[in-house]
């Protein structure tokens, strides 16, 4: 049997090496996060060739993040390191949305399944983004497809109901959703209402002008 001194001079050592790694693991996450921004960038910029390669990088990035970590599981789950993967999720859920292509799943990413929810919801931001872009284009089908998406991340992410620590704060989340759906389903109803009036001006334009010929 180890002596108390062998046993602490074990730990010591166990607990040096996860620092190690979390010094290690610390500037990657921190470049997620870089690379996550630039890809939701390029994504709005439909910058696809672009944003595909940074898209291929990120996920390699996630599976040597979690491979560095096996010897420290509990690192995985690190705040640092569960934001960082939210923002993965987030970024690629908008690339994948935006260029109309089948939403990831948390298995697709590697991401778990609260950072994951996370990313989707903060996604629904950037989404509203495209929705206005879509308006000052008047391509209010475009606005029209991405706010029934909204509209179904909103309800489906209501009926969550487990507690913030395993949920990781997407009531929070869910709530903030809410204003910024009711926001973007104002600005599409105006962007309908501007285009009827658009279309009625030019034939009360012709009313009037027949008047005025009618006029002694």
């Amino acid at each position: 049997m180890a002596s108390l001194s062998e046993i602490l001079t074990l730990i010591r050592q166990r607990l040096d090496r996860k620092e190690e790694l979390r010094e290690q693991v610390l500037p990657l996450a921190r470049q997620l996060i870089r690379e996550s921004a630039a890809l939701i960038k390029n994504a709005h910029r439909k910058e696809w060739d672009e944003a595909q390669n940074r898209r291929k990088v990120l996920l390699e990035a996630v599976s040597e993040l979690k491979v560095k970590l096996t010897e420290a599981p509990d690192l995985w789950f690190a705040g640092f390191v569960q934001d960082a993967l939210k923002e993965v999720a987030e970024a690629c859920i908008v690339y994948a949305l935006l260029r109309d292509e089948p939403v990831p799943s948390p298995e697709d990413l590697g991401i778990d399944d609260a950072p994951y929810l996370n990313g989707l919801l903060e996604a629904m931001g950037e989404l509203r983004r495209a929705t206005l872009d879509a308006i000052r284009s008047e391509d209010l089908s475009t606005a029209e497809k991405f706010l029934a998406i909204m509209d179904e991340v909103y309800f489906e992410a209501m009926t969550f109901d487990q507690a913030d620590a395993i949920t990781q704060g997407a009531r929070r989340r869910t709530d903030a959703l809410r204003a910024i759906l009711e926001r973007t389903r104002s600005d599409i109803t105006l962007a309908y209402q501007y285009r009827k009036l658009s279309n009625l001006l030019p034939a009360l334009g012709e009313v009037t002008e027949n008047e005025n010929e009618l006029l002694p």
